[in-house]
């Protein structure tokens, strides 16, 4: 005959969170209970849903870019990341990518940039956010030029 254990929330609940990122089956293999008990302890107390997989390197784009960017002299950036075959730098989020540029123009200046970014710096490969320009900065500064 085999015994019935009875385990409290609080046992499960100190086990959820003694490590980083633990699994339902986890706890409930060391227990004894089910997934589904683990489950309902892990939703009453408002703990996350597990999540299986490959977790992500970077908590946001920012971290990304930073993560794989360094500052150097005069205010510029230097991309120290993944390039694409042409030599693009670019960042990966989870399951997205993006030009460093776009990137670098959408954190410093607040906003999505329209149409293509460029550099309005001389540093060949600068992602400075400051150092980039899009569509409607460039065709500002057109017109200020013309007047």
């Amino acid at each position: 005959m085999t015994a019935i254990v009875e385990v409290s929330d609080e046992q499960i609940l100190r086990a959820l969170l003694a490590g980083e990122d633990v699994s339902n089956r986890a706890v409930s293999r060391r227990f004894g209970i089910s997934d589904r008990r683990v489950d309902e302890v892990r939703k009453r107390v408002g703990l996350p849903p597990y999540v299986r997989g490959r977790r992500p390197i970077y908590s946001s784009w920012k971290d990304a870019f930073t993560a794989q960017s360094e500052p150097v002299e005069g205010g510029h950036r230097r991309w120290t990341g993944t390039r694409e075959r042409c030599g693009t730098p670019v960042v990966r989020y989870r399951a997205n990518i993006q030009t460093a540029y776009r990137v670098a123009f959408r954190l410093h200046h607040g906003r999505e940039p329209e149409g293509k970014v460029s550099q309005s710096c001389e540093i060949p490969g600068c992602v400075a956010g400051g150092h980039q320009q899009d569509r409607v900065m460039r065709e500002a500064a057109k017109a200020g030029d013309a007047a």
